[in-house]
């Protein structure tokens, strides 16, 4: 869990990154929105949960992470 900032490892970030296709410009800055509004976004949501619950969210997180199909 060290390696979160926000609520997704920087190996599930780049897996959504690989869903998502645009074309042209878009495509070369889909990854860095990705991360920056999980890095900085997300991560202003953190001190708004209870400290307890940041697990169960990264287990839920991690799960549907695990059931979508490497592409």
């Amino acid at each position: 869990m060290s390696d979160r900032k926000g609520f997704l490892t920087p190996e599930q970030e780049k897996k959504i990154d690989g869903l998502i296709e645009l074309s042209g410009i878009a495509e070369t800055f889909d990854g860095m929105a990705i991360r920056l509004a999980d890095n900085q976004g997300l991560e202003r949501l953190k001190p708004l949960l209870p400290p307890e619950a940041l697990p169960v969210v990264y287990q839920i997180i991690d799960e549907i992470m695990g059931a979508i199909p490497e592409k």
